[in-house]
């Protein structure tokens, strides 16, 4: 995932020189990123969540349920259990608390 920033708070942060942060996802193509505070959240065409710090380094990898991931929600109005859902295939939904503890995981109908 390429991830670019121009002036303000966040061009400071990833790769100052450039402006320009490359995320190793490895051999999965991303479909979806969100920012999350000081969280960069990006999934695709893998089972995995990766979650970086705005330098560009790779803080975690989360592993759901699904094959793909289409959708990140991020719910972070209760700080202290920060509430993640993970849409895709299957037509699942994905529970995780604290952004990288698999809870539940829910059937959709499509």
């Amino acid at each position: 995932a390429v991830v670019s920033t121009q002036s303000g708070h966040y061009g400071r942060d990833l790769k100052e020189e450039s402006g320009i942060a490359l995320l190793d996802m490895g051999d999965s193509i991303p479909s979806v990123v969100r920012f999350m505070q000081d969280t960069i959240i990006a999934a695709g065409n893998s089972p995995y969540l990766m979650h970086w710090g705005l330098s560009g380094k790779l803080k975690y990898k989360v592993t759901s349920k699904l094959e793909s991931v289409k959708d990140i929600i991020v719910n972070t109005a209760v700080r202290e259990q920060p509430l993640l859902l993970a849409a895709g295939a299957p037509s699942e939904i994905n529970v995780f608390l604290d952004l990288g503890y698999l809870s539940h995981t829910v059937p959709f109908l499509v």
